[in-house]
């Protein structure tokens, strides 16, 4: 009974994987482009940043109105009771329970101790700190839509490495049965080719699980509404530069790294955001100094008041002021506030000289991995290769009985780990190139590859 249940739960999950298969053949497929496409249309994140840059716009416009000259109009109706009376002459006359009153107000800065313009220079330099968020965000969201793209590239190869080696141990298992009822296997040694077969159906449901997995992730962050197979690469021009970098040694590696220094210098947005970062601090300091400065006003105003006796007859009278306004006290308040932005500004540029650095060592990083991964990839290649012919000479020596099943078994799993390096690396390559475009603003790979064929 026991062996019926465990033949009946092998059948069941053979069965789930026949129809995963069937549903990943399904799918429509995705490519790189496309994927990109969707992710700018739908992910939050980068439409917070458009959001972000629209309110920056109307805050810079909002900053000019502060030195625009104001005009208002202001209306009075009020309502006495009783009337109010007047003594003229030997009578005395009842004005008006309701009486109106207008007037505009017109009024304009002269000096302000130089707070409006530096308030319109960070609105301005706060929009272009804006802008530069918003087109860094379009670079982080295309860095990770490639990087999501990728994993389930990779590991679509992984599910198809693992039904190669299914494969082959079913082919196996058949040729130790051949041998077996030949007389030519043991059964301890067929036994291990039934391992061997078990433990590769569970790697592929393994693999089809993780494909699952990483294609629902890849669907959620492009906003989409059903699952979507990615696209298989072309290759050929990647192979090439591949061995060009492989040729590299320590010397063009360095002369390389200078150049995506140099790139990064003009290209990174994250330098040109903190220098527009220390730019705003710099300016807060230059507003807090201004505290100890007077401030200029002039006012008009034009009033229409009614006389009391005549409704709807009004007299008009203007009146002009200018108004100068020194601070004195509280002295000390106007000095700390100063200080403590000249240390906020000081701060600001010692972080973003530490933030310089900071991005110079990824830039550099980024370059020795991309090259590093190259290498590794050709290595892996060769290391593949190598181990596909081996694995042929065992499988036909296995057939003509000049090899033992342990040595065809061991042949197998190099095979396999040959595949899962070669794969594993040549992934890591891709995503090194993806990191290294995000940290340079480049979108095209082709301004990428310039750089190697200088």
């Amino acid at each position: 009974m026991k062996r019926i249940l465990t033949i009946l739960g092998i059948m069941l999950l053979l069965a789930s994987a026949w129809a995963q298969e069937t549903a990943f053949a399904a799918l429509p497929s995705l490519n790189m482009e496309a994927a990109k496409a969707q992710a700018l249309k739908n992910n939050p994140a980068y439409q917070a940043k458009e959001a972000a840059l629209n309110a920056a716009k109307w805050a810079k416009t909002n900053a000019i109105s502060t030195v625009l000259p104001s005009l208002s109009f202001g209306s009075t109706l009020m309502y006495s009771d009783p009337a109010t009376s007047v003594q003229t002459g030997g009578s005395t006359t009842s004005l008006n329970n309701d009486m109106r009153t207008m007037s505009l107000n017109l009024s304009q800065p002269l000096f302000l101790g130089g707070k409006a313009w530096q308030a319109y220079k960070i609105a301005t330099t706060s929009l272009e700190i804006a802008e530069l968020n918003y087109q860094n965000q379009r670079y982080t969201l295309l860095s990770e839509v490639e990087s999501k793209f990728l994993s389930a590239l990779q590991l679509k190869s992984v599910y198809q490495i693992s039904q190669l080696d299914l494969n082959s141990a079913k082919d196996n298992l058949a040729l130790a049965k051949i041998k077996q009822d030949n007389g030519l296997l043991s059964r301890a040694d067929y036994l291990r080719f039934q391992s061997r077969l078990a433990s590769k159906e569970v790697s592929a449901l393994q693999a089809q699980t993780a494909l699952q997995l990483v294609l629902t992730d890849l669907a959620n962050y492009l906003g989409a509404t059903e699952l979507m197979m990615p696209q298989d690469m072309a290759m050929e021009q990647e192979e090439s530069y591949i061995a060009k970098l492989d040729t590299y040694d320590l010397a063009l590696t360095n002369r390389l790294s200078g150049k995506m220094l140099q790139l990064a210098s003009k290209r990174n947005l994250n330098y040109q955001i903190m220098d527009k970062s220390v730019e705003l601090s710099q300016r807060a300091y230059s507003i807090a100094k201004a505290s100890f400065l007077p401030t200029l006003m002039l006012t008009g105003s034009r009033m229409y008041r009614e006389n009391g006796i005549d409704r709807y007859k009004f007299s008009a009278s203007n009146q002009i002021m200018l108004n100068l306004s020194v601070p004195i006290l509280p002295g000390l308040g106007f000095y700390s506030s100063a200080q403590k932005a000249k240390e906020e500004a000081r701060k600001a540029s010692l972080e973003a000289k530490t933030a310089t650095d900071g991005i110079k060592l990824g830039v550099e990083s980024a370059t020795l991995n991309w090259v590093s991964s190259a290498k590794q990839v050709q290595s892996a290649e060769l290391a593949l290769s190598y181990s596909e012919e081996l694995y042929r000479q065992m499988q036909e020596r296995f057939r003509l009985n000049m090899l033992s099943p342990l040595e065809l078994l061991d042949a197998e799993l190099m095979l396999s780990s040959a595949r899962m390096t070669y794969n594993t690396t040549f992934y890591t390559y891709l995503k090194s190139r993806s990191a290294l475009m995000q940290a340079l603003a480049v979108e095209d790979t082709n301004e990428l590859y310039t750089l190697i064929e200088n």
